[in-house]
């Protein structure tokens, strides 16, 4: 039985998916974190962070090995030196590259599954944070269960 959460197991296997991936280059490889609490000014690199969101056990029983289902946001983000476009589609790119590696993942134990990345969002970016912080920010969102 593994030591840590669920959740942090998840998080843990979604950074290495998306750290193992060759479509694209990260600056700095992913992390996972439970918060995430950079501000836009103190980045300097393209940053790709794991967040765990909620978490939900998926059996009527209140057992220690029931699955649990998690959602997870993977945060995209970078400081920008200009809003040239060509970097904004390099980073819209980066992002889908991220979203297509994750999709239907399931680890090699079978442990965690993602089931669902939310695409809907798949060009979309925070254009307020690009406007006034010249900062790219996107995410992807994730449903994942966790097998006992």
């Amino acid at each position: 039985m593994p030591t840590v959460s669920p959740s942090t197991e998840a998080c843990e296997a979604i950074r290495d998916r998306i750290n193992s991936g060759s479509g694209y280059v990260l600056d700095v490889r992913a992390e996972a974190r439970e918060l995430l609490i950079e501000d836009l000014a103190e980045l300097r690199s393209l940053r790709v962070e794991v967040v765990p969101e909620n978490e939900a056990q998926l059996a009527d029983t209140i057992d220690l090995v029931d699955r649990t289902s998690h959602q997870i946001r993977v945060w995209i983000r970078q400081k920008l030196q200009t809003t040239d476009q060509d970097e904004i589609e390099k980073l819209k790119w980066t992002r889908r590259q991220i979203a297509l590696r994750l999709m239907n993942y399931v680890t090699s134990d079978g442990r965690v599954r993602v089931w669902e990345v939310d695409n809907q969002n798949d060009v979309r970016f925070d254009r307020e944070a690009l406007q006034q912080d010249r900062a790219f920010v996107s995410s992807i969102i994730l449903r994942v269960e966790v097998n006992p």
